[in-house]
C-alpha cells in the first residue's frame, strides 16, 4: 500500500528533499498571505467606511502590478535567492513599521496597508515560481507542479485557520510577528534549496531578462482582437473579474453596516468572518476539484464547465438584489470563490487547446498585466457611483447574463478554432491528454475521421488513443477496412478507446497483409480483457497460419506481466520456419528468446546476432537489451561498426542504460579495438547522463585521433546540455583549452609555407586541408569553453564568429573580452581579432615555442601528425612537387595501415625516384 502511494507522488530519485523544501515554501507562503489577507478589509473598515474602498481597489490596479514589475526589473543584478532574502527582509521591516503605527490615526494608513497586502501576495507567489524556475528543468516541472499548487492549497486553508478560530487569542500585533515569523522562515528555505539550483542560475539575473516579455500592448491587443476565439475569452474574463469585485465590496459594505455600533470588537469580528470564510471556500473549492470537475469536464463539456461561475454570480446576485444581507453577498462571493478556482478552471484551461503555446503564453500575460488592471478599475467606478447593494448587485446581474451570453458564443467559438487547429494539425499533443476528456473535442476528432485526406485521419486516430469511452464505433469501425495499412493499424490501436469489446473485429485483421496490422490486432484481443489475456495468448501461439503465431509472439515479449512461461523448443521451431515469413519469424523468436532462463536466452540470442538478416539481428540486439542480458553488451558493441545496424545497436545500448558505463570506457580507451569502433561510444556515454560517463569522456579529451576527439567534446557538450551539472569542473578542461588553442597555433603556422603557393592543385589541396583543421580546432575551443561558460551564450557567440555580419562578429568579440579569464583572453582573442598570420606565427613562437617552418619542415611535422587526410594531402604535395630530400617518408608510409596513406605514399615514391 505504501508503494502504491509513493508511486502517485510524481517525484523521482533525488528530488525528494528539494520538493518538500519547496512544499513548505509554498505553504508558508500562502499561509502567510491568508493570515494577513483577512486585516486587509478588517484594519480599512475599522477606520474608514466601505464607501471609500473602491479608491484602494483603484489604487491597487494602479500600483500592485507596477511596483511588481519594477521590483524584478531593478533586481535583475541580484541573483535569485538574494532577491528573495532582501524581499523579505523588507516585508519584515514593513510589517514592524505597520505593528507600529496602526494604533495611530493616520488617515492614509489603510490605503497603504490595503495596497501593501497585495502587493507583497503578487510579489511573494511570483517569487516563489521564480526560484522553483531555477531548480527544475521543464520535464521536472511538467510533473511535479501540480504538487507544490497542492502545498498552496493546504497553505491557503491553514493560514485562514488562524484568524477564523484564533482570532479571539490572537491580537493583531501577534499576527503581524507571526507573519515576520513565517518570514524568516521563507528565507531559510531558499537560501537551502538554492543550493539544488540548476548551475545557469549561478549568474546573476541571468535568465529573467530573457523571460520577461518583449510584446508590446498594441501587439497584445491585435493579438486578442484579431480573434474571436481570443477576443471571447478575454471578455468572458473581464466581466467576471468585475462581477466578483463588485461581490467583494458588497460583502465588506455588509459587514461595515452589521457592526458598525460594537467599537472596538469590530475589527476581530471582521477580521474573524474573513478568515472562516477564507477557510470554507478553500476547502469546499478543493471538494469540488477533487468530486465534481472531472464529472463536468467529462461529461457536460466546456459549455456547462465555463457557465458555472457566472451563473452561480447570477443566481446569487439576484437574492442580493431581493433580499440584501450579509448572508446572500457572502453567498454571492463564495460561489465565485468556489467556483473561478475548481470548475470554471478546468473549463476555462480547455478554451486554451486551440491556441499555441506561444499564443497561450501571451493571451495568459495579457490577462494577468492589462485585464486584471482595467477590472478592478472598471469595478471601483462601477461602486463610486452606485454605492448600494441593491444598484451594485443588479450590474452584477447584468454583468453576469452578459457573461452567460459569451459563454454561449464562446463554446461555439472554441468548437470553430479546435476545428480549424484540427484541420492544419496544429493541436498542442503535449496539452491532449489533459483536454481530450470534453465532449466537443471528441467529437471534433471522431467527425474528422471522415476526411479523405489520410494525414488528417492518422492525426485524429493518434489523439483519439488517449481517450476513453468515446461514442466513434460507426466512425472508427469501417477504417479497419481503410485501403492505407497506417490507418488500420492506428484504427486497430485506438479500438481501446471505446466501450464494449470489439475482438471480433480485431481477430479478422489477423490475416491482414500488414505485419503492423497484425501485429496491433493481436496486441488488441490479448489486452481487452486482462483476465483473459493468458489464454488469448496461448490460442494465438497454437494458431495454424505463421503470420499470427509470429503477432502472438511479439505481443508475448511486450506483455511480460501476462505470465507466459515460453520453451526453447518453441523459440526453435520459430528459429527454423522457412518460406516468406522466415525473417519475420527469426525476428518475433528472438523477442521471446530474452524470456527464456539465462543461460539459454544468451545462447540463443548471441546466435541470433550472427543472422544474415538485419531485422533479426537488430530484434536480438533490442532483446537482449531489455532483458538486460549484460553477457551481450560486447557483441552489442560490435554492431556499431556496421552502418545498417548502428541505429538499433545504439538503441539497445541505452536501453541497458548506465550500468554499461565502465565497459563502453574499456573500449573507447583500449586502442586495440578498431578506431571506427571507438568513433561510436561518445555518442553512446553522450545519452546516458552519469557522472561515470562524464568522467569516462573527461578522461579521453586527449585522445590521439581528431575525428575520435571531437566527438569527445561533442559528447560532452551533449551532456552539459542534457545536465548542466555534467561535467564537473576538472583541471582536464581547462588543459585541453590550452592545447587546442596550441594546436591551431601550430596548424596555422604548418599553413604559412603553402599560403602564397598556388601553383599546384596539391599545394592547394593541403592548404585547404590546413585551413579545415584550424576550424575544426576552433571549433573545438569553443565547444570546450561551453564547459566552462554558458554554453548558450559561446554558441551564439561563435556562431556570430562564423557569420558575416561585421556588427555581430565585432559584438561577439567584445563579450569574449568580457566573459573569458586573462589567460584564456590573451591566447584566443588574437585569432579572432589579429588579420595578420605573420603576427600570429610571431606570438605562438614567444607563447609556445613554434617556430616558423619552411616548406619541407612543415611537410616532415604534418606526416608526424596522426590526422590521415593531412598524411596523404602532404605526401600529395612531396610527389607533386618532386621532392627528394623526403623520399625516406613516403618509403616510410608505404607500409601504412590506412590505404589512402598507403597508395599516396606509393605513388609519391615513384615520383621522387
Amino acid at each position: 500500500m505504501r508503494k502504491r502511494l509513493l508511486d502517485l507522488v510524481p517525484v523521482r530519485s533525488g528530488e525528494g528533499h528539494v520538493t518538500s523544501l519547496m512544499f513548505l515554501y509554498i505553504f508558508s507562503t500562502l499561509t502567510f498571505y491568508y493570515i494577513l489577507k483577512p486585516m486587509r478589509s478588517s484594519f480599512f473598515l475599522k477606520n474608514l467606511p466601505s464607501t471609500k474602498l473602491p479608491f484602494a481597489y483603484i489604487l491597487t490596479a494602479i500600483f500592485a502590478g507596477t511596483l511588481t514589475t519594477l521590483v524584478f526589473k531593478y533586481s535583475r543584478r541580484l541573483s535569485v535567492v538574494s532577491l528573495l532574502t532582501a524581499t523579505n527582509l523588507v516585508i519584515v521591516g514593513t510589517l514592524f513599521y505597520f505593528r507600529s503605527v496602526m494604533g495611530r490615526p493616520i488617515w492614509y494608513l489603510p490605503y497603504v496597508w490595503f495596497v501593501y497586502l497585495q502587493i507583497v501576495s503578487v510579489l511573494q507567489v511570483a517569487q516563489f515560481w521564480l526560484l522553483a524556475g531555477y531548480i527544475y528543468d521543464n520535464r521536472q516541472a511538467k510533473r511535479i507542479y501540480g504538487l507544490l499548487g497542492a502545498g498552496a492549497i493546504a497553505g491557503s486553508i491553514a493560514g485562514s485557520f488562524v484568524p477564523a478560530f484564533l482570532s479571539k487569542t490572537l491580537s493583531t500585533d501577534m499576527k503581524l510577528l507571526i507573519a515576520a515569523g513565517i518570514c524568516f522562515v521563507l528565507i531559510a528555505l531558499a537560501q537551502i534549496a538554492w543550493r539544488y539550483r540548476r548551475p545557469e542560475a549561478d549568474e546573476p539575473g541571468a535568465g529573467r531578462k530573457q523571460e520577461e516579455s518583449q510584446d508590446r500592448l498594441v501587439d497584445l491587443l491585435r493579438l486578442v482582437f484579431g480573434s474571436r476565439h481570443l477576443a471571447l475569452m478575454v471578455l468572458l474574463v473581464c466581466l467576471t473579474l468585475i462581477a466578483s469585485q463588485i461581490a467583494e465590496w458588497q460583502v465588506n459594505n455588509a459587514l461595515d453596516r452589521s457592526y458598525r455600533d460594537l467599537g472596538q470588537d469590530k475589527e476581530n469580528l471582521i477580521d474573524q468572518f474573513w478568515g472562516r470564510f477564507y477557510f470554507w471556500t478553500n476547502i469546499l473549492g478543493i471538494t469540488l476539484q477533487l468530486t465534481v470537475t472531472g464529472f463536468v469536464v467529462s461529461r457536460l463539456g466546456i459549455g456547462a464547465a465555463i457557465v458555472f461561475l457566472p451563473g452561480g454570480l447570477l443566481l446569487a446576485s439576484i437574492g442580493v438584489f431581493l433580499a440584501p444581507s450579509l448572508s446572500t453577498t457572502a453567498l454571492a462571493l463564495g460561489s465565485n470563490n468556489v467556483f473561478r478556482y475548481s470548475i470554471n478552471r478546468a473549463g476555462f484551461e480547455l478554451l486554451y487547446l486551440p491556441l499555441s503555446p506561444a499564443v497561450r503564453k501571451k493571451l495568459k500575460l495579457f490577462v494577468d498585466v492589462f485585464v486584471d488592471r482595467l477590472g478592478r478599475a472598471i469595478a471601483a467606478l462601477v461602486i463610486l457611483t452606485f454605492s448600494n447593494l441593491r444598484s451594485t448587485s443588479a450590474v452584477a446581474i447584468l454583468l453576469t447574463v452578459t457573461s452567460l451570453g459569451v459563454c454561449l458564443a464562446l463554446r461555439k467559438a472554441y468548437v470553430n478554432a479546435f476545428r480549424e487547429q484540427l484541420a492544419r494539425r496544429e493541436v498542442d499533443l503535449a496539452e491532449i491528454q489533459r483536454y481530450v476528456t470534453d465532449p466537443q473535442s471528441l467529437r471534433l476528432l471522431v467527425d474528422a475521421l471522415d476526411s479523405p485526406h489520410e494525414r488528417q485521419i492518422l492525426y485524429s486516430l493518434r489523439l483519439l488513443q488517449s481517450a476513453r469511452r468515446v461514442d466513434g464505433a460507426g466512425k472508427l469501425l469501417p477504417l479497419l477496412k481503410h485501403a492505407s495499412p497506417h490507418v488500420r493499424e492506428q484504427a486497430v490501436r485506438t479500438l481501446p478507446a471505446l466501450p464494449g469489446n470489439y475482438g471480433q473485429a480485431a481477430e479478422e485483421l489477423l490475416k491482414d497483409p500488414s505485419e503492423l496490422v497484425r501485429q496491433a490486432a493481436a496486441e488488441y484481443i490479448c489486452s481487452v480483457d486482462p483476465a483473459q489475456t493468458a489464454d488469448r495468448l496461448r490460442g494465438l501461439l497454437d494458431h495454424k497460419e505463421i503470420d499470427v503465431r509470429v503477432a502472438a509472439a511479439r505481443c508475448v515479449a511486450s506483455l511480460p506481466s501476462a505470465g507466459l512461461q515460453m520453451t526453447q523448443d518453441y523459440v526453435r521451431g520459430l528459429l527454423s520456419v522457412q518460406g516468406p515469413a522466415a525473417v519475420q519469424a527469426r525476428t518475433a523468436g528472438a523477442h521471446l528468446a530474452a524470456l527464456l532462463p539465462a543461460r539459454a536466452s544468451v545462447g540463443l540470442l548471441r546466435e541470433l546476432l550472427g543472422d544474415l538478416a538485419p531485422e533479426v539481428v537488430a530484434g536480438a540486439m533490442r532483446a537482449g537489451a531489455r532483458a538486460g542480458q549484460l553477457d551481450l553488451v560486447f557483441d552489442v558493441v560490435q554492431k556499431l561498426s556496421e552502418r545498417r545496424l548502428r541505429g538499433d545497436a545504439r538503441d539497445a545500448l541505452l536501453t541497458y542504460g548506465q550500468r554499461i558505463t565502465g565497459s563502453l570506457g574499456d573500449i573507447l580507451a583500449d586502442t586495440g579495438h578498431s578506431l571506427k569502433l571507438r568513433r561510436e561510444i561518445p555518442w553512446v556515454l553522450a545519452r546516458i547522463p552519469t557522472l561515470r560517463s562524464a568522467d569516462i569522456l573527461l578522461d579521453n579529451l586527449g585522445a590521439q585521433d581528431p575525428l575520435l576527439r571531437y566527438r569527445v567534446v561533442k559528447a560532452l557538450n551533449r551532456l552539459h546540455e542534457t545536465k548542466h551539472e555534467l561535467p564537473p569542473a576538472r583541471p582536464v578542461i581547462a588543459e585541453r583549452i590550452y592545447s587546442e588553442t596550441r594546436a591551431y597555433y601550430e596548424a596555422l603556422a604548418l599553413w604559412q609555407p603553402f599560403a602564397n603557393k598556388r601553383s599546384s592543385a596539391s599545394a592547394r589541396l593541403l592548404e585547404s586541408a590546413l585551413r579545415e583543421k584550424m576550424d575544426q580546432d576552433l571549433e573545438i575551443i569553443f565547444r570546450l569553453l561551453g564547459l566552462q561558460y554558458r554554453q548558450k551564450d559561446i554558441y551564439f557567440a561563435y556562431s556570430a564568429l562564423k557569420g558575416s555580419r561585421s556588427d555581430r562578429r565585432a559584438a561577439a568579440i567584445e563579450f569574449l573580452d568580457n566573459l573569458l579569464q586573462k589567460n584564456l583572453k590573451s591566447l584566443i582573442l588574437p585569432l579572432l581579432e589579429e588579420p595578420s598570420a605573420e603576427r600570429l606565427i610571431d606570438m605562438a613562437s614567444r607563447i609556445f615555442g613554434i617556430p616558423p617552418y619552411t616548406r619541407e619542415e612543415a611537410l616532415r611535422k604534418i606526416l608526424e601528425r596522426p590526422d590521415v587526410w593531412l598524411k596523404a594531402c602532404a605526401l600529395h604535395e612531396i610527389g607533386d612537387e618532386r621532392i627528394t630530400a623526403l623520399s625516406d617518408l613516403c618509403r616510410t608510409f608505404s607500409g601504412a595501415t590506412d590505404l589512402v596513406v598507403r597508395e599516396t605514399a606509393e605513388w609519391a615514391l615513384k615520383r621522387v625516384a
